[in-house]
């Protein structure tokens, strides 16, 4: 009967060694794979959001870059209007049939305007200049009142004149602003002398 109870005993001890917890998880290994699994899918999803938002910058500051280009490109048609005139314009004054920059032309370059390079107006901002509009029907950019809403983008555009004492050359500065999606503001700044050309 002794023997028959340590048959007994000792395949019960043998059933408990093969189910016993050095066969499975601990807590510990049950936390740190759980821990290696987050880190895993963690890590290419917070790459793949910095990515987006790199994009995201890119995209504004291209939009940016092309609308100082635009403002840039305005002026110089602004010039070779005003010079190409029957009447002989003022390159930067202008005249009746020709496009006056004289809101944007000052001595020290603290003169600040804002135009829609789709018409040949030019104003002063007197003060800050307003948020462009976007128009989805023509994809422009401009000033217009109508029913586009105000975009995020802000064009400055300063004329300095005389450059180095020179009466027929002015320093033309477009700055393009903007607030990103971290409301952090960025700028676009496109430097270029233009010159009273016959």
């Amino acid at each position: 009967m002794i023997s028959k109870f340590f048959k007994t005993t000792r395949r019960l001890k043998d059933r408990l060694s093969k189910t016993s917890p050095l066969r499975g998880f601990s807590l510990i290994e049950a936390l740190v794979s759980v821990l290696l699994l987050t880190g895993a899918i963690t890590g290419p999803l917070s790459i793949a959001a910095q990515g987006f938002q790199g994009a995201l910058v890119a995209r504004d500051q291209v939009t940016a870059f092309f609308l100082a280009q635009d403002a840039v490109e305005f002026v110089q048609f602004a010039r070779a209007t005003n010079r190409l005139n029957p009447n002989n314009y003022d390159w930067l004054a202008g005249g009746t049939g020709g496009v006056v920059l004289t809101p944007c032309v000052s001595t020290d370059g603290s003169a600040l305007c804002y135009f829609d390079s789709m018409q040949t107006g030019v104003f002063s901002c007197g003060g800050a200049c307003g948020a462009m509009k976007y128009d989805p029907s023509t994809r422009a950019y401009n000033y217009d009142t109508g029913v586009q809403t105000p975009q995020k983008f802000t064009r400055t555009v300063k004329i300095e004149t005389p450059v180095s004492g020179s009466a027929g050359e002015a320093a033309l500065t477009v700055t393009v602003a903007w607030q990103d999606q971290g409301l952090l503001t960025r700028s676009v700044t496109v430097r270029e002398h233009i010159t009273n050309w016959q």
